[in-house]
């Protein structure tokens, strides 16, 4: 019996440390639009690669809204940078995500990816849906639901809480910083590294991005 105690004890304490020593993730929050160029650029050339290393590190959120307005609180539907076929896009891309809510990070990016590459969402066409292995009749139910309506109106009010300047924008743990901005840009995997501190995939990194801390 007392054997038992003591293997509990040592277990307990044990799952204490894994536990201690498990690295805090950090947010990371994309503000993007569906027919942006740079927003194409930044997601296949930068947070794609990324992801595959660091998704045990951090929490993606994305935000497909941009420079979009809603035109009376979303009754008449929302003006996009890009036109009307952004307007859908980013509704598709708002109505998938959410339904993605349970995935994990990597299989979100990917279907993002496969938006950006081939703007599928913004002609209606749901093969990003369907190859993320939802139903298109789902997306389409929350778009004519009025639920997609929903999910853009808090896209708008996200975005407009730090009123971008550039899209794509990226925040760490909800806060903009400029230098961080720039840096994310070019180089997505070593600012998150310096972030992100001595995490194993970042420990012999090399990259020139400035240190960052986050409380």
């Amino acid at each position: 019996m007392l054997r038992l105690s003591l293997l509990v004890i040592v277990f307990i304490v044990a799952l204490k440390q894994v536990t201690s020593d498990a690295p805090q993730k950090v947010i990371v929050t994309i503000y993007y639009e569906s027919l942006c160029p740079d927003s194409k650029r930044f997601i296949l050339n930068q947070l794609e690669p990324s992801i595959h290393t660091l998704e045990n590190y951090i929490t993606l959120e994305f935000v497909p809204f941009g420079k979009a307005r809603s035109i009376n609180q979303g009754h008449n539907g929302f003006q996009c940078q890009h036109g009307p076929e952004e307007c859908a896009g980013n509704m598709v891309q708002s109505c998938a995500l959410d339904l993605m809510q349970e995935r994990n990070d990597l299989e979100k990016v990917l279907y993002v990816t496969c938006e950006m590459m081939t703007e599928a969402g913004t002609t209606n066409n749901m093969k990003c849906v369907k190859r993320a292995g939802l139903r298109a009749y789902d997306v389409r139910s929350c778009i004519s639901s009025g639920i997609g309506t929903s999910l853009q109106l808090q896209a708008e009010q996200a975005t407009n809480q730090i009123r971008p300047r550039f899209i794509p924008t990226v925040t760490i743990n909800g806060v903009f910083d400029q230098q961080i901005q720039d840096s994310a840009m070019v180089d997505l995997y070593g600012t998150l590294c310096s972030v992100l501190g001595e995490v194993p995939p970042c420990v012999n990194f090399n990259g020139g991005a400035t240190e960052y801390a986050f409380i």
